[in-house]
């Protein structure tokens, strides 16, 4: 979660966008609810997480979508 690496984060997923390329994250980044929330944000396609998170992650990932759409329709 350092501001440096989310940087990075946000260029790639970013870049990945612009050219119509899919972009994925695994490892334990992909398990924690903090980072799910900023990936989800950012238009990460997937994410894979430990078994032990994934109904957290699912979660996670369906609340944020969920605000991001109430969002856009205020």
């Amino acid at each position: 979660m350092h501001p440096s690496v989310l940087e990075l984060i946000d260029r790639t997923i970013q870049t990945c966008r612009e050219h119509d390329v899919a972009t994925s994250i695994c490892g334990q980044a992909g398990s924690d609810p903090d980072m799910v929330t900023h990936l989800v944000e950012d238009g990460i396609t997937s994410i894979s997480a430990n078994i032990d998170a994934v109904r957290d992650v699912q979660h996670e990932v369906k609340r944020v979508e969920q605000r991001m759409l109430l969002d856009s329709v205020r």
